[in-house]
């Protein structure tokens, strides 16, 4: 769980899900970018305390959906954040900035 006013790359919910663990956060910052929303997790508006505290209960009481949310969320991650699709992705900018390539 989240609940920041203000993120970057939330690393922490990264890390979360690489452990097939559900999560559940405010929508700031680059949180969309990591947490698929009904489907590795919960992305509640900032400030709604109710909502934030309805879907953690969700989840809580659903081991079913934790499970499903959990491997949904392992596998985004594993793609999303694999080392070697980083390693192109940093291999391509350089190419880009060194103007070998044209973007």
């Amino acid at each position: 769980m989240l609940t920041s006013r203000n993120e970057g790359t939330p690393v922490s919910l990264i890390e979360a899900q690489a452990a097939s663990k559900p999560v559940v956060s405010t929508d700031v910052g680059g949180v969309r970018d990591v947490v698929l929303d009904n489907r590795s997790g919960f992305v509640v508006r900032l400030g709604d305390v109710e909502d934030f505290q309805d879907k953690v209960a969700r989840l809580v009481s659903d081991p079913e959906l934790r499970g499903t949310f959990g491997q949904q969320g392992r596998a985004h991650v594993r793609e999303a954040y694999a080392h070697t699709r980083l390693a192109a992705d940093m291999d391509a900018l350089y190419k880009q900035l060194l103007g070998q390539e044209k973007a």
